[in-house]
């Protein structure tokens, strides 16, 4: 008999949008590429809600095998205690959404995959802070292009690519089976103060913090989108992640 695929959650962006219904219309959304990657690889993909509580992420999450934490905008410093001091574009509610569905996969010992905004929101709620705002302040993170031409801003961006190194013997390095890997670079905000449980796994030349992985449980969290690399090899990662949930899903039935 066939092993039903892992079914892995993945937490969506909410925010208004111009529909033909209303101009400002409240939409979960995802972009494409998270939901495609994680059925290449084998799984089965489920864009969850927000969760309005640890116990309503862990009744969520208890059908899953595993989760995936998606971009997104800037985490409110507040969160983790800090002044604004550069960050944009903020939802607190997002940022409580996902803590929730972080602290439940961490107690159902779901395998997680953090992906840039993700991997930011790992470290703040696991007692890590953030930097605000590294665009220009560091040589491999450049501002976000400005011209009147959007589209050639958001390309010149996609475009724009640095080599991380990964920390010998980390699950990322061995994911990879190498010691750098080529990224896109994105994100406008980075790991500051690393949270106890993590460990730092990769980073770029300029210092800045691209990988974690939490010390005891199946966390891998990366700075880039490994879901828009193309043809790069960076499925692995969706392929690691659907791996460790189905391993993860026949030990629980095993020992049910």
């Amino acid at each position: 008999m066939t092993e039903p695929s892992p079914l892995i959650a993945i937490t969506p962006w909410r925010r208004s949008l111009p529909t033909y219904v209303h101009p400002e219309n409240d939409l979960y959304t995802l972009d494409p590429e998270y939901t495609d990657s994680v059925e290449a690889a084998g799984g089965l993909a489920v864009i969850t809600p927000f969760a309005s509580s640890l116990e309503h992420a862990k009744a969520l999450l208890a059908r899953c095998d595993g989760l995936i934490l998606s971009g997104g905008d800037d985490i409110d410093p507040s969160t983790y205690g800090h002044e604004l001091d550069g960050s944009v574009a903020m939802n607190p509610a997002t940022d409580a959404s996902d803590q929730h569905f972080l602290a439940a996969a961490l107690e159902l010992g779901l395998p997680t995959l953090a992906v840039c905004r993700g991997a930011q929101l790992v470290n703040v709620a696991l007692g890590g802070t953030l930097n605000q705002h590294i665009w220009d302040t560091l040589d491999d993170h450049p501002a976000r292009p400005e011209t009147d031409d959007e589209t050639h801003n958001a390309d010149a961006m996609w475009a724009r690519r640095h080599d991380v190194t990964l920390e010998s013997g980390s699950c990322i390095a061995k994911v990879f089976d190498s010691s750098t890997v080529s990224t896109t670079s994105l994100h406008h905000q980075s790991i500051d103060e690393v949270a106890p449980n993590l460990v730092v796994t990769g980073r770029t030349s300029d210092g800045s913090i691209e990988a974690v992985e939490h010390r005891t449980h199946p966390l891998v969290g990366v700075q880039w989108h490994p879901e828009r690399q193309g043809p790069d090899g960076h499925h692995v990662l969706f392929e690691w992640l659907v791996g460790a949930a189905a391993d993860e899903a026949n030990t629980s039935a095993s020992h049910g």
